[in-house]
């Protein structure tokens, strides 16, 4: 095994928003960083993320909302169905405003745009008002800014293959690269931020497989790197505790894309982000063109509501159809742009959402009839009661609108490494790995049963900043 001589003050392994947010702060006080990223590109499944980052109290909030740290923190307990560490959740909340501005002032990012999305009390997503989604401006600018650092060295395409020890203390990690090298990276801390397993189908490791094997045959937004390698190689080399690993979100809206076949049927899926909803999308089925759920509850609810109404048949996958008016669609008309480029969102009537359903559902019987029923129920609720719970709407929608198609896609997994406060890793025997840290999707415990809306972009933020003030203080 080839071996790296520098000993690094910290080693960051994955390169998603968890793993750029820890580097850069490391890096500004004056600590020497290695960054392994599993593939070729920097910014992982953090650079696919849509509608946008949660937080509150921030500047760019409407005051006359009230919102506050109390109440984030109580809609994420809440979410979490009681699985959430409260002191975790503290930690996530009452940074969430620092969070925001941090991107913002330091980076210029824009984050003037604020979305209520499922889940939410208040309107406390925040996106830019340009053409890039969130995840990727975000992500774009804090990478522009590592790769400009002395005090960082990026390895890229260098797959993490586990822990070194030396007299029972973890100093660094072994990798091998785009060659099939081996190598060594010994460093004074090893920060995980390798992210989720929601695309871990393959081999006989698979915790999906071994955690949840009733969502095997879902889909996944995911990138294919997305693994569990953190996970995995924490519990066998360090004796880890993996903690809430059944937990998987099931995002309710993936777009199913109508380019071919191959594309309809694919096992990868873009995300329909949330902000689609939070303008005033709504849900309709493809069996009676009616709405059957509340778009804006959490979205384990919305997910159960297409599984239980959307389903034409049991060998073929829940499908909904996602409408957004003509008024709605200037409210994001850069993302629906997007979508539109990738025959993810059409504009059209009754009959042309008729024609594309039966790409997706052929034989299907739904009528432009009752999808005008459908329309037209939706239209009087914005003005009077939501028998299905809604209170926030959008705008009425019109005999001409925006249309995709979506189906339930693996997301997200709360479940991770098991972190006390400082986000240090806990063993299966209670103790504390001292210099190993997991933060981002390969840390568990922070949302629990369900996570909402914006909170994977600002836990990575949060944690990623939270465990490089430590480190820098030891």
């Amino acid at each position: 095994m080839s071996t790296n001589k520098r000993i690094y003050d910290a080693i960051v392994v994955g390169s998603g928003l968890a793993g750029l947010t820890a580097s850069l702060e490391l890096q500004a006080k004056g600590l020497s960083v290695a960054l392994i990223e599993k593939t070729d590109k920097l910014g992982g499944n953090s650079a696919k993320a849509s509608s946008g980052i949660s937080g509150a109290p921030t500047r760019f909030q409407d005051p006359n909302e009230g919102d506050s740290v109390e109440s984030f923190r109580g809609d994420t307990i809440k979410s979490g169905k009681g699985l959430s560490n409260p002191m975790l959740v503290d930690i996530l909340t009452k940074n969430s405003a620092d969070a925001i501005n941090w991107l913002s002032d330091k980076f210029n990012v824009d984050l003037t745009a604020v979305a209520r999305l499922g889940g939410h009390s208040h309107s406390r997503t925040h996106r830019g008002s340009g053409a890039l989604p969130p995840g990727f401006a975000i992500v774009s600018a804090l990478s522009k800014r590592l790769q400009e650092s002395s005090n960082v060295e990026i390895m890229k395409s260098c797959r993490f293959q586990g822990f070194l020890k030396n007299d029972g203390k973890v100093d660094g990690i072994s990798v091998s690269n785009s060659d099939n090298e081996n190598l060594s990276v010994n460093g004074k801390n090893v920060i995980i931020a390798t992210g989720g397993y929601s695309a871990d189908f393959t081999d006989q490791a698979s915790l999906l497989k071994r955690f949840r094997p009733d969502l095997v045959d879902f889909p996944s937004t995911n990138g294919q790197q997305t693994t569990g390698d953190g996970q995995k190689f924490a519990e066998r080399d360090l004796g880890a505790k993996l903690l809430h690993m059944d937990q998987i979100q099931v995002h309710p809206t993936g777009f199913i894309q109508l380019k071919d076949s191959d594309t309809i049927h694919s096992k990868w899926k873009f995300l329909c982000g949330e902000l689609m909803r939070g303008i005033g999308g709504i849900l309709l089925s493809p069996i009676n063109g009616r709405r059957f759920v509340n778009e804006l509850t959490t979205r384990d609810n919305v997910t159960q509501g297409i599984l239980s109404h959307c389903m034409i048949s049991k060998d073929r996958p829940a499908i909904s159809i996602i409408v957004i008016g003509e008024e709605d669609y200037s409210k994001a008309k850069s993302h629906i742009g997007f979508y539109m480029s990738q025959q993810l969102i059409f504009k059209g009537t009754y009959a042309d959402v008729l024609n594309k359903l039966e790409t997706v559902i052929p034989g299907h019987n739904l009528s432009a009839d009752d999808i005008e029923a459908g329309l037209e129920e939706y239209n009087r609720k914005i003005t009077s009661v939501d028998d299905l719970g809604r209170e926030y709407f959008g705008n009425s929608v019109g005999p001409e609108f925006y249309f995709g198609f979506i189906t339930p896609v693996l997301h997200f997994s709360m479940g991770g490494i098991e972190i006390n406060e400082n986000a240090q890793v806990v063993t299966t025997s209670g103790t504390i790995e001292e210099n190993v840290f997991a933060i981002g999707e390969a840390s568990g415990g922070i949302h629990g049963g369900n996570r909402l809306g914006g909170c994977a972009l600002l836990e990575s933020v949060v944690f990623g900043r939270h465990v490089a003030n430590y480190i820098t203080k030891q």
